[in-house]
């Protein structure tokens, strides 16, 4: 079923503002918004209350299936972070020569770096949801509730529930929270599975683990991207830029880059000092080994990736028909993360290209687009709606904007079917599960917590920071 649609994108060219040929980061006339992976929901997204309700229609049912929202960086990467930026902060500073210009940064990009401080919170909260994050899903569910407040007044409920991470667990939470302020409703989510193969199908599964995860196209791709001319060309301007006397290694230029796209969204001005290290050129061509690295691992690059967003697309289809005979959830959402999202994309056959993506050609207008299609908080929602004549209309939403699966005017239910019904039929006995251990890892401890005092600990918690 390989169904298209358009991305369009507009690039903003962010051109600094130069004084003595130094570029500088502070005064530039527009900044970059778009860091693969690590792109602000706000960045990309559109608006559920913006779009028509259907004439002569209702929405009697919700189905979403929502990315956490901004989080912590992981392990590896906060040791990475750490240790580079302790190792070149002062040297950036100390080689910034306000007479001669030896540095090619701006003097207020430089006291940007003196002030700038390392959070070690950062090393006890990895892959955490943040504040900011928790405000993007608290956020979604307030215009959804403003959008369609009929479907918390249904007799038939809410079912929310979230993957093991606590980044997916404060998400639901955030959503849920949105829901129950000012409507006494107590809306609570269910616990995480151990094993959950609809929203983590590619945990319980050898052949994606041995072929794609741990597969040598993957790794191929990415030892080949950071050999590239376009990244190597990246390694010689930052290096430059920053005026440092040895030479980043080509990991290190991508740490820095965590740096800049991690910080640069966990502070009111949306600006990082890290960022000063690249131009808008340099930070695309950074863009672009998520993409690379998502098309392998979780999208097109395997024929593995589409099958196993075949459960979860089962889950909306059948949600959906309950829903049609008066036996669903008026609301259904899940949370997960994007690896899960890139492969309904590709299950669905959405934002493919013409040509295979590989790491030796970055098409700058190319439809597979991490930025745009998993950013934080990314989703899809799905509205089954009740017609005057008896009839239903399906609408379908990407990250609150219409879609060519069902766009705004809506699908007829037998047009929704034949795309979804499908998926019903379907089932994970490709992946050999006999004999695969249970999820290893925290499912079993947030199985072994108060689930509902977690949720509500966490959540006041961050909802302060």
């Amino acid at each position: 079923m390989l169904l298209r649609t358009v991305l369009v994108s507009v690039l903003c060219v962010c051109v600094g503002v130069s004084t003595k040929d130094r570029s500088c980061y502070w005064r530039a006339e527009c900044q970059e918004t778009l860091f693969a992976t690590r792109t602000p929901y706000d960045a990309i997204r559109g608006d559920i209350r913006d779009w028509p309700l259907l004439e002569g229609c209702g929405a009697i049912s919700m189905w979403a299936l929502v990315r956490h929202g901004n989080r912590n960086p992981g392990d590896k990467d906060t040791i990475n972070m750490q240790k580079l930026q302790a190792r070149i902060k002062d040297e950036i500073i100390e080689h910034f020569d306000y007479e001669m210009g030896s540095s090619q940064l701006c003097a207020q990009d430089i006291e940007n770096f003196r002030k700038w401080k390392w959070n070690t919170t950062m090393e006890t909260s990895q892959n955490y949801l943040t504040g900011i994050g928790f405000e993007e899903i608290y956020e979604l569910g307030s215009r959804i509730r403003q959008k369609y407040p009929q479907l918390l007044e249904s007799q038939f409920g809410v079912y929310v529930r979230p993957t093991y991470k606590q980044r997916t667990i404060t998400s639901a939470m955030a959503f849920l929270q949105a829901f129950n302020e000012g409507n006494e409703l107590n809306l609570t989510a269910d616990e995480p599975r151990e094993r959950d193969d609809v929203l983590r199908p590619y945990d319980n599964c050898p052949q994606y683990i041995d072929e794609v995860k741990n597969g040598y196209l993957l790794n191929d791709q990415l030892e080949a991207f950071f050999k590239t001319t376009e990244y190597l060309q990246v390694q010689k301007s930052v290096t430059e830029r920053l005026s440092l006397s040895q030479t980043l290694s080509v990991e290190e230029i991508f740490t820095l880059y965590e740096l800049c796209r991690f910080h640069r969204t966990w502070t009111p001005e949306h600006k990082s000092p890290w960022c000063a290290a690249f131009s808008s050129s340099d930070l695309q061509v950074l863009e672009y080994r998520d993409d690379v690295r998502h098309y392998y691992k979780n999208a097109y690059g395997s024929a593995i990736n589409a099958k196993l967003g075949y459960p979860v697309l089962k889950n909306l289809y059948e949600s959906l028909e309950l829903a049609k005979n008066g036996q669903g959830k008026s609301i259904v959402a899940y949370f997960a993360h994007d690896t899960l999202l890139g492969m309904v994309y590709s299950a669905l056959g959405l934002y493919k290209d013409g040509e295979t993506i590989t790491a030796q050609h970055r098409n700058p207008y190319r439809q597979w687009r991490t930025s745009y299609l998993t950013p934080f908080s990314a989703n899809i929602m799905a509205y089954l709606n009740r017609c005057n004549d008896g009839s239903y209309r399906v609408q379908i939403f990407n990250n609150e904007k219409p879609t060519l699966l069902c766009p705004l005017e809506g699908c007829t239910w037998d047009q929704f079917a034949s795309i979804f019904q499908a998926f019903t039929d379907d089932n994970l006995d490709f992946c050999n599960l006999k004999g695969m251990p249970q999820v290893p890892g925290n499912a079993a401890d947030f199985r072994s917590q108060h689930f509902a005092l977690l949720f509500l600990t966490i959540s006041i918690i961050i909802l302060r920071i």
